[in-house]
């Protein structure tokens, strides 16, 4: 199949991801299995230690065009990220979380605003977004700590930064990867804060979310690393580093 005549990349990075990942793969096979369009599913292993290699493998013929791919070691949650926008092949690309605490069909929201340069991203803070289950009232308050600074420090109008459902036009999504330079926490609002240089429009959708209790953000250092790496945005910016040769 030729990659002009796919729709849809779904890129799933996972870290550690064993104990979730073969539902969320499932699922999102039975989905896809039931759309009129072609699409393909890229896992991208990012150095796990445990059983994510094995099950993604075990799950891989419930998939209609699957791709693992693998970092050589931990990078973080934006290096699979960018790896695998990358790789991808459809003419939209899904940026999908694998514990699948957004249900795939949620896609059906945001394919109405998936126009040629958009940026669509799902939010829990809107009107019309539902919320199964919260988070414990402390991450969400940081949470909303961070979209907050990430609004205030980078010039951004967006509700929820962190949400892990966002889908791109191909050549959007490679455009702003391409420039993508942090690897762990901050990466959603970098890509944000690139998306904004290079005059791709932003849409927020409201979704249905749940959260998922075995997330492995550490409140403490992984906070801290977050909000050290929104300074680090500004100060790439400052430098040139994001200047698109």
């Amino acid at each position: 199949m030729a990659a002009s005549s796919l729709r849809l990349s779904v890129i799933i990075p996972a870290y550690n991801e064993e104990r979730r990942l073969g539902a969320t793969l499932d699922e999102v096979g039975s989905y896809l299995g039931r759309q009129p369009y072609p699409a393909e599913v890229l896992v991208v292993d990012d150095g796990s230690t445990d059983g994510t290699v094995s099950v993604a493998q075990q799950h891989a013929s419930a998939l209609p065009r699957f791709r693992l791919l693998r970092n050589p070691h931990n990078l973080g949650k934006g290096g699979a990220v960018r790896h695998g926008v990358m790789a991808s092949q459809g003419g939209q690309v899904l940026l999908y979380d694998a514990d699948g605490s957004t249900p795939i069909e949620e896609l059906e929201r945001c394919w109405p605003y998936a126009a040629a340069g958009t940026f669509v991203v799902g939010t829990r803070k809107a009107a019309g977004a539902r919320i199964l289950k919260r988070q414990a009232p402390l991450r969400e308050w940081m949470g909303k700590g961070f979209t907050y600074l990430s609004n205030r420090w980078l010039g951004l109008r967006i509700s929820d930064v962190t949400c892990g459902f966002k889908l791109l036009e191909r050549q959007a999504a490679h455009a702003v990867c391409r420039l993508q330079r942090l690897n762990r926490w901050a990466y959603d609002a970098e890509l944000f804060f690139l998306a904004k240089r290079l005059g791709i429009r932003v849409r927020e959708v409201p979704i249905q979310w749940a959260d998922s209790a075995q997330t492995r953000v550490r409140l403490g250092s992984d906070t801290v690393s977050s909000f050290v790496e929104l300074l680090q945005i500004r100060w790439n910016a400052l430098r040139g580093v994001y200047r698109d040769t």
